[in-house]
């Protein structure tokens, strides 16, 4: 994705310490993707803000199937 001049000048940059474990996941959520790791740290941050907004906020259930039909909840805390 090419970003703009404007969507430039309204980013932040922030500084985080993260652990090696969780710069590690990062990385390789970014190189499944073929993104780069700034990219996948957007998408995880939407993604659990989705899932907090769709589930969570609404007491529903978040399940995943796995091929051989068996269904797991997923349980946030």
């Amino acid at each position: 994705m090419i970003s703009t001049d404007k969507e430039k000048s309204s980013l932040q940059k922030i500084t985080v310490n993260l652990p090696p474990e969780t710069i590690a996941v990062l990385k390789r959520l970014a190189d499944q993707q073929g993104i780069t790791a700034t990219a996948a740290l957007r998408k995880a941050i939407a993604t659990e803000d989705f899932l907090r907004r769709e589930a969570v906020n609404k007491e529903a259930k978040v399940l995943i199937q796995e091929p051989n039909g068996t269904t797991k909840q997923v349980v946030f805390i």
